[in-house]
C-alpha cells in the first residue's frame, strides 16, 4: 500500500469508505441538509427527518452536526433501532447516563419510572439552556410501536418550548413508512425534512478532485474521461465513487501509468452484479455512439460527393 501511495504522491488513501469528516465534500444537497439539522436544533423543532440512499453521506453529515453541537447540546445516537418501546427508552437512558429510581413500589425498569427520570433529566438541561436531542440512524428499521413511542416522547415540553429534539435518519423507505396512514400523526409533526440525493456529474468530478488534493495528490491524477466514467458507474453515490476510484487508481498503478484514464476504470474490479451490468451498458452505449458518428460522417461525405458530382 505504501508503494502505491508513494507512486502517486499520496499522504493517505483518499478514497477510504469510512465516514471521515476531514474528507467531507459540501455539495449543495449536503449544505441544505446540514442547515436543516441546525435549524431544527436552533428553533427547537420537535422532529427532523433526513433521508438518503445508502452511501450518500448521511453518517458523515451526522458526525459534523454532532461536532458542531457538542458544547450546546446533549445528543444520544441510537444505531440499533430494532428495539421495542421499552428497550428503546432503556437504551436512551443508558446513552444519556440517566439513573432511574424505583417509585412507590414500581420497578426502576418500569416505563413510568423511566419516563419520569427522563423528564427530570430534560427539565434540568432546559433550565441550564442546554438542548437535548436524539438521533436515530437507520430509522426505517424502527418498529411502528417504537415510532409511536417517539411521538409521545416529543410531547415532553414546557409552556414555551419542546424539551426534546428527535432526528430520524434513514433510507427512502423511512419516508414511505412515516407517510402511511398508520403513522399519520407522527408524519404531521415532522416540520423539517431533507433528502440527500446522489452527486451530479460536475459534483462527482469536484468530489474526486477535493479528496485527491486533501490526500496530497494532484487533481489531474484522474483525467476527465475517467471521472465521467466513475460518475456513470457509481450513479453519483459517494461510497461507490470511493470504491470505484480507489480500484481504478490501483489498476493504473499495476499498469505503471502515472495517469488514471477511462481504460483503468474499466479494468478495475468492481463488486456487485449491478455495477458490472452498468459497465457493459456503458461500453455498449459508447460503441453505439461510435457507430452513429461513423454513419453521420459517411452520410455527410455522400452528400458532399453528390454535390461535387453535379458540378
Amino acid at each position: 500500500m505504501n508503494r502505491y501511495l508513494d507512486y502517486y504522491g499520496l499522504k493517505e488513501d483518499p478514497f477510504r469508505i469510512t465516514p471521515d469528516p476531514e474528507y467531507y465534500y459540501p455539495s449543495q444537497e449536503h449544505i441544505v441538509a446540514l442547515n436543516s439539522l441546525n435549524y431544527a436544533m436552533e428553533h427547537r423543532e420537535g422532529f427532523c427527518l433526513l433521508i438518503g440512499e445508502p452511501g450518500t453521506g448521511k453518517t458523515t453529515l451526522l458526525k459534523i452536526f454532532m461536532e458542531q453541537w457538542k458544547e450546546q447540546a446533549e445528543i444520544a445516537l441510537i444505531i440499533t433501532p430494532r428495539l421495542s418501546p421499552d428497550e428503546f427508552i432503556k437504551a436512551l437512558l443508558d446513552d444519556f447516563s440517566v439513573d432511574v429510581e424505583p417509585d412507590h413500589g414500581q420497578a426502576a425498569t418500569g416505563q413510568n419510572c423511566m419516563l419520569k427520570a427522563f423528564r427530570k433529566f430534560l427539565l434540568g438541561h432546559s433550565e441550564h439552556g442546554k438542548r437535548v436531542a436524539i438521533i436515530v440512524d437507520e430509522a426505517q428499521d424502527l418498529p411502528v410501536e417504537t415510532l409511536e413511542e417517539l411521538r409521545l416522547l416529543s410531547n415532553l415540553e414546557t409552556d414555551k418550548e419542546k424539551l426534546l429534539q428527535i432526528i430520524l435518519v434513514g433510507q427512502p423507505e423511512l419516508a414511505v413508512k412515516i407517510n402511511s396512514d398508520q403513522l399519520k400523526q407522527l408524519g404531521q409533526r415532522i416540520t423539517v425534512r431533507s433528502t440527500l440525493l446522489p452527486l451530479k456529474r460536475a459534483e462527482t468530478a469536484d468530489y474526486i478532485n477535493a479528496r485527491l488534493i486533501k490526500a496530497g495528490a494532484s487533481a489531474a491524477l484522474l483525467d476527465i474521461n475517467a471521472r465521467n466514467a466513475i460518475h456513470r458507474f457509481s450513479r453519483g453515490i459517494p461510497r461507490m465513487i470511493n470504491i470505484i476510484a480507489a480500484r481504478s487508481i490501483m489498476a493504473a498503478y499495476l499498469k505503471g501509468s502515472s495517469l488514471v484514464s477511462k481504460k483503468h476504470v474499466l479494468i478495475g474490479e468492481i463488486d456487485g452484479q449491478e455495477t458490472g451490468v452498468q459497465r457493459a451498458l456503458y461500453l455498449r452505449a459508447e460503441s453505439s455512439l461510435q457507430y452513429i458518428a461513423l454513419f453521420i460522417f459517411m452520410l455527410l461525405a455522400s452528400i458532399i460527393i453528390a454535390g461535387l458530382w453535379r458540378h
